[in-house]
């Protein structure tokens, strides 16, 4: 006989928030070690001799086996249940973390990383389910904006919490940081978390040829995406990946529409609603990780501001969201998704055009209140349509569907990151190629700057041909740095547009909340009470 499975009703009212706190905390750690890394790749390539294109693997192999176990955890939840699973991939979590900060060369770290993220990207999609079966769908909106908390602010304090710690500590206290977390972590969870039972389809056989080929194309994909700028997008090595990733997706396609247990249910796409919060989500993906990632980027080397200050800059918009997704997740529970993710969307463009002008002479304030339209935004984008995506799945499903929704966010933050990268290069290239016309040509607006430098070098005492020389080598840093400070405005406002153009989306969400009736009921809006036979999707 299969085991029954825990319903919400049955369990102590305070229960389902003593497991928002565990999973809001393990959640927390494995999406902010995925970016507090990135400012102590430099220390890490001087302490073990090595060059940037090998320590970049710290962060490569993090990312792929972080992307590569999310398709296995509505499987795994299926077999051992939520509380096993949570506590085992914190464990391995936390001894990765242990690992890493005991490596005694690169290979090592690298090793130490793929096993600290074999449990990190568990972690995310395992908490995320947990929050949404333990909470009834009234309050789903609630739980998942507080539960939001710990995914933004992960990555919005990581640069500047590495920074510190690097600075203080050295490099291996970024990852030591996680284990004393850790162990907290796992007691009070040992110690709240009820043993649930497995699904009844906890017996459904492993689809190994979908998890491969599935594998084969997340990992490809994001492999050749990740290495694009550095080995060249029409590299053998990048246009390899592309052929093999497009191999692994057809495999995958072919296998999960042939097999009856399927290790991702794309039968879940068939659902409407279910189908436009992925593709919001992917939309968000990319702008939240894109946009993050030029900024900082900016501040740094362009304003000159050191990995600290920069974080502090950036900080006032974490602590805005902060307060921002509790409400906007109470919200979610009663009004629709489509106005809040369209105000969202057109929010999102404002950040990025707000940028068009900006230069080493923009003020600090100049830079934050952006962030705080961004904020907003992210906000409007983030909790209303997790709580659409877990309300229109059957409840033994949302295991699988945020499964689907954290691989979407982990390819959509990948994509947008190349993408923004990408247009940032290619911009100051051909910023740096107009100057260096200018200055070959002999443009007059070049040559009055010029005989400017060579006033101000005369003053400090250069002789006429050394006044030359040197003005012409402040002139050139100038320009160099002006082609690098137009290439960044021409990324924001490329990145606004495509967001605009992303609109339409908006228009998929339904404009009530959604609600999928539990097996044997009808489903109901709140606002009505009237029962239909399938998803309320109100378009």
């Amino acid at each position: 006989m299969p085991k029954p499975e825990i319903h919400p009703g049955k369990l102590d009212p305070s229960y389902k928030w003593k497991v928002l706190i565990v999973v809001m905390i393990g959640a927390f750690m494995a999406v902010l070690d995925s970016s507090i890394v990135t400012v102590t790749l430099p220390t890490i390539k001087a302490d073990f001799g090595t060059n940037t294109s090998d320590v970049e693997w710290v962060l490569t192999g993090y990312m792929l086996a972080f992307a590569a176990l999310m398709p296995l955890t509505a499987w795994l939840r299926d077999r051992i249940g939520y509380k096993v699973l949570f506590l085992t991939v914190l464990s391995i979590f936390t001894i990765g973390s242990l690992l890493c900060g005991m490596a005694w060369n690169l290979p090592s770290l690298i090793v130490a990383r793929v096993i600290q993220a074999l449990g990190g990207g568990a972690i995310a999609p395992t908490s995320m389910a947990m929050v949404t079966e333990v909470f009834p769908r009234e309050e789903r909106g609630k739980a998942l904006g507080f539960w939001g908390l710990g995914i933004i602010f992960g990555p919005a304090i990581g640069p500047t919490l590495g920074g510190y710690l690097s600075n203080t500590l050295g490099w291996r206290s970024i990852f030591l940081v996680n284990l004393p977390v850790g162990i907290i972590c796992f007691i009070i969870g040992f110690s709240v978390l009820v043993l649930d039972k497995p699904h009844r389809s906890a017996h459904r056989s492993f689809d190994l040829w979908g998890f491969i080929f599935l594998t084969i194309f997340i990992v490809s994909l994001l492999l050749g995406i990740s290495r694009g700028e550095e080995e060249g997008w029409t590299s053998v090595y990048i246009l390899t990946c592309w052929v093999v990733s497009i191999i692994g997706f057809t495999g995958f396609v072919v296998v999960e529409t042939n097999v009856r247990e399927r290790i991702i249910d794309i039968s879940l796409f068939k659902i409407p609603v279910f189908t436009s919060s992925i593709i919001v989500t992917a939309v968000r993906s990319v702008a939240l990780f894109g946009g993050t990632f030029l900024l900082p980027f900016f501040i740094q080397n362009v304003m000159g501001y050191n990995q600290l200050v920069s974080g502090l800059i950036l900080l006032p918009s974490s602590l805005f969201m902060a307060i921002l997704i509790p409400i906007a997740g109470s919200a979610s529970d009663k009004i629709g998704p489509r106005y809040p993710v369209l105000i969202g969307i057109i929010f999102l463009m404002a950040f990025m055009l707000m940028y068009w002008n900006i230069d080493v002479t923009t003020s600090i304030i100049g830079i934050i209140i952006p962030t705080l339209i961004r904020s907003v935004g992210l906000v409007l984008l983030m909790a209303p349509v997790m709580t659409t995506m877990a309300n229109s799945v059957p409840q033994k499903k949302t295991g699988m569907a945020t499964s689907i929704m954290n691989i979407v966010q982990q390819l959509g933050g990948a994509i947008g990151i190349a993408i923004f990268n990408a247009i940032e290069i290619n911009r100051a290239k051909f910023h740096t190629a107009m100057v260096g016309e200018m200055m070959k040509n002999g443009n007059g607006v070049f040559s009055g700057s010029l005989a400017a430098e060579m006033v101000k070098a005369r003053s400090l005492g250069y002789n006429f041909a050394g006044s030359i020389s040197v003005a012409r080598g402040m002139l050139l840093r100038k320009l160099s740095l002006s082609a690098i400070v137009m290439s960044f405005q021409d990324t924001f406002i490329v990145a606004g547009l495509v967001i605009l153009i992303t609109i339409p989306m908006a228009f998929l969400m339904p404009v009530r909340p959604v609600f999928h009736p539990h097996e044997g009921e009808k489903a109901a809006t709140p606002e009505t009470g009237e029962a239909e036979d399938a998803v309320i999707a109100e378009f």
